[in-house]
This record gives C-alpha cells, structure tokens and sequence, in this order.
C-alpha cells in the first residue's frame, strides 16, 4: 500500500512538472517580416491558470521555418500572410547562438521552452 501512495505521488509532481513545460502552440500570425523571414503570432489555444482561461500572450519575431524551393536559381521563399494558422514550436533551449552561427554552439542562458526561442512551423488551413 505504501509503495503505491509512493508512487502516485511520484507521477503527481512528474505531471505537474511536465504541466509547466511548452513544447508547441497553434497560433494566428499577426505579422510578417519577409526581409528577416520572422512572424508576429497570437497563441490560439486559452491556458487554465488557477481554474479561469486567458489569452496567452503574443510572441513576437519568432523566425520562419521553411523549406526553400527553387526555380530558374530563384529562391522561393514563403508569402505568410497576416490571419495564417500556423504552429509554434518551442525549441528545448536557447538557440541564439547555434541560429546565429548555423554551427553546434552552447546556450547563452538558461532558458527552456521560451518564447524567444520558438520557431514558425508551416501554415495550416483551418477546417480541413
């Protein structure tokens, strides 16, 4: 019997820790940036804080993920547009400096799941 209180306490305070950590929001893009290849968006999705829901907040200059395309040694990059659904990952640490560099590079800080180092992932066509 105590080796069961133990272990639901365990996966209790393991759920509430997981609870904390973002990995991915659907968001609306608010704003486009095509020279810096960076999007404004509004996280979608309410969060339970204490029982009430709200508006998570938007995140700002968040860079584009995309795969170039190529025509006549033209690269084509995305047209994002203001309303575009989209997902929002949240990249496990800081990334600045690997982004910056495009080379294998340690985080500058100790942030984790931020907003400052998320990515654009696609856009999403709402009702299919």
């Amino acid at each position: 019997m105590r080796k069961d209180r133990e272990l639901s306490n365990i996966e209790a305070n393991e759920r509430r820790i997981l609870q904390n950590i973002k990995v991915a929001d659907l968001v609306q893009v608010t704003a486009f940036n095509k020279d810096k290849m960076t999007v404004d968006v509004k996280p979608l999705v309410k969060r339970n804080i204490s029982g009430t829901y709200v508006s998570p907040p938007p995140i700002l200059s968040v860079k584009v993920v995309y795969v170039p395309m190529v025509a006549d040694d033209v690269v084509l990059k995305p047209n994002i547009r203001a309303g575009d659904l989209g997902v929002v990952v949240y990249l496990d640490l800081d990334s600045d400096s690997a982004i910056s560099s495009g080379a294998e590079s340690q985080p500058t800080s100790v942030r984790l799941h931020s907003g400052d180092d998320a990515v654009f992932v696609g856009v999403l066509t709402p009702g299919l």
